[in-house]
């Protein structure tokens, strides 16, 4: 079977692989199973080695990442669901004031953003967002999608979002690094895409539902779609926190799994892996302990209720419930690298690519952001590319860090009308399509671009 055969053939599942999703509407499970057989009967493989390969592709995923995912996502809800997120997100706006308010919610957002799905961290705190920029008088299309975009790149980037969290596993990619390198290159994108929010001076005032049991909307402000906005804070507190937890018990669950993870990737070499110290923090720094103990802290979130099976049993199974569709795409996903490897496809892919004299770690970014610009999902997007990418890593001569960072920049490019997120973002913000696409469609390109401009020097540098 020759190369260019090969490559066409991959060429060509990649190109299905997207249609079926973007423009047919079909679930991205189904689709990248049809297409991971498909590919392995094209190529030759037969029906009994590629549902083999399947098989093995999926079990050898599910048994580095399953856990680890089911983890994170309970660890998101037991934030969501315990007041934790809220509680963080006025507590930012209580440390910031005047014009700095979107500051502090591009702050809250990135925190927060860390376990929660973007569009999740939207639908629970844009309430809070509306009550903000109508008491200050700033326009919900800087407000909204601001709050957007810190979740978005976290979720994009960092471990423990189901995205990444499957992406380094796929990779191999440890995780202590993918969470330092992955706040290294998405903390400035974030920046530089809120800079870019704070510029736009339409003003769009919040949707009525969100605002009518508060006082009026500031003079000069604006009551609708139009105009220029006027800022005029003066305020941040949004609501009542007695009920919600405090702010040291809400950051705990967030961070302590981040650090144990930390200290197993960059401390235990300190103090030798064979001492007493250095096992503990082995044990106590893997994946899979340091998610589970995270899901452990956030049981004081509950109150009195931890002990309660709403807490203990129901909410662990709706992070089940969360965790189904990452679970099924990081799988298949891992089918995908094992056929592409096994059929010789990725050397052949390898050699066209230096042939055409591209820098080898803009490939990731172009594949990543392809998929994630034409199906709508950042979360497809990171974990596609980080299966189609893995078997040509070798053949690059790209580090596995490298090529995860790529994917999580790339599949930040770029939110439109074929997204729930820029949607949930749009709608609650009270935009229209085409300010949607002004507001979030540019900012997550602003983001994607300046994360991977990041990763570029680190890499002209070999530092990944």
């Amino acid at each position: 079977m020759s190369d260019a055969y090969t490559l066409l053939a991959f060429g060509g599942a990649i190109v299905a692989l997207v249609l079926l999703i973007a423009k047919f509407k079909v679930h991205p499970v189904a689709t990248l199973f049809v297409i991971v057989t498909t590919l392995g009967l094209v190529l030759g493989l037969g029906g009994a080695k590629t549902l083999k390969l399947v098989t093995e592709g999926f079990g050898s995923t599910m048994s580095n990442v399953g856990l680890l995912i089911i983890f994170g996502c309970v660890l998101g809800k037991m934030l969501e669901l315990s007041g934790a997120a809220l509680r963080i997100t006025e507590e930012a706006l209580r440390w910031f004031s005047g014009r700095k308010i979107p500051w502090a919610i591009a702050l809250a957002s990135a925190v927060v953003g860390i376990p929660l799905i973007a569009d999740t961290v939207v639908l629970m705190l844009i309430p809070v967002v509306s009550a903000i920029a109508m008491r200050s008088g700033m326009s919900m299309m800087r407000l909204g999608p601001i709050l957007y975009i810190g979740a978005y790149v976290m979720t994009s980037l960092l471990p423990p979002g189901p995205g990444p969290l499957a992406a380094s596993a796929l990779l191999g990619v440890d995780l202590g690094q993918a969470m330092l390198y992955g706040a290294l290159v998405g903390i400035p994108g974030i920046i530089v895409a809120t800079l870019y929010l704070l510029t736009i001076k339409t003003y769009v005032a919040p949707k009525a539902e969100y605002v009518d049991h508060l006082t009026a909307v500031p003079a000069g402000a604006g009551g609708a779609t139009g105009g220029t906005e006027e800022t005029k804070s003066t305020g941040t507190a949004t609501g009542s926190t007695e009920r919600m937890p405090s702010l040291a018990l809400s950051l705990i669950p967030i961070f302590t799994p981040i650090v144990l993870i930390m200290l197993d990737s960059y401390a235990v070499d300190m103090v030798g892996e064979t001492s007493r110290a250095g096992g503990v923090l082995r044990f106590l720094g893997a994946p899979l302990m340091a998610l589970f103990i995270g899901c452990l802290t956030a049981l004081p979130l509950f109150g009195r209720e931890w002990r309660a099976k709403s807490t203990l049993n129901d909410l662990f199974e709706a992070g089940l419930k969360l965790a189904a569709l990452p679970l099924a795409l990081t799988g298949v996903g891992g089918a995908l690298a094992l056929i592409i490897r096994d059929t010789k496809v990725a050397d052949g892919a390898a050699d066209m690519i230096r042939d055409m004299g591209l820098s080898p770690i803009i490939v990731p970014f172009l594949v990543a952001a392809a998929i994630c610009t034409i199906t709508g999902s950042n979360i497809l997007g990171v974990m596609t590319a980080a299966a189609i990418m893995e078997p040509l890593m070798e053949g690059l001569g790209i580090s596995a860090l490298a090529v995860y960072l790529a994917c999580g920049t790339g599949a930040q490019i770029m939110k439109h009308a074929n997204s729930s997120g820029f949607w949930v973002t749009t709608t609650l913000s009270n935009m229209t399509v085409g300010q949607g696409i002004r507001s979030i469609g540019v900012a997550s390109a602003v983001s994607g671009v300046t994360g991977f401009a990041i990763l570029y020097v680190l890499y002209a540098m070999g530092l990944v």
